[in-house]
């Protein structure tokens, strides 16, 4: 078995369909104006681009038949969403004037920028994190129509 087979006619079909899904929820996502507010930040537009491209390949091999490493692929997309994490906070703490939370004037600008920088961390993980389960749900749905890949498939034992 070199490619994955459907068993029925219809899985493709269904198979597509889950995709196509998703796209649509991303574009509801953007039509609500909620991807503006994640989007409007460069380095988050930055982090978005790369796992959407990291989703798009992996999905589109694996729709066309090709073995894809899922699991290194959601892993990937899981570190990369705890990096902006990490990256955000770092920003959010290196932002901060000691200084200017002495003034009351400052303080609530202060506050405003330190905000925002997490916002960057929480919106790089939750993209990150979208990105793994929609690629770990698609693995399995995989192999709920087509049986479990072949490189999952346990060795033939020698004799």
């Amino acid at each position: 078995m070199d490619d994955q087979q459907p068993k029925a006619p219809w899985a493709r079909l269904f198979e597509l369909a889950i995709l196509l899904s998703l796209g649509a929820l991303i574009f509801t996502l953007y039509s609500l104006d909620y991807l503006d507010r994640i989007l409007g930040n460069t380095l988050t537009l930055w982090f978005f681009g790369i796992i959407l491209t990291v989703v798009l390949l992996v999905e589109a091999f694996a729709f066309s038949g090709r073995m894809t490493d899922a699991h290194f692929w959601s892993w990937l997309t899981t570190g990369l969403g705890m990096l902006g994490t990490v990256l955000g906070f770092s920003m959010a703490l290196a932002g901060i004037d000691v200084r200017d939370l002495q003034d009351a004037a400052t303080l609530s600008s202060e506050i405003g920028q330190f905000l925002k920088s997490v916002s960057f961390a929480i919106d790089t993980t939750m993209i990150g994190l979208s990105a793994a389960m929609i690629m770990e749900a698609m693995n399995k749905i995989r192999d709920m129509l087509y049986g479990p890949a072949r490189s999952q498939e346990p060795l033939p034992e020698e004799e």
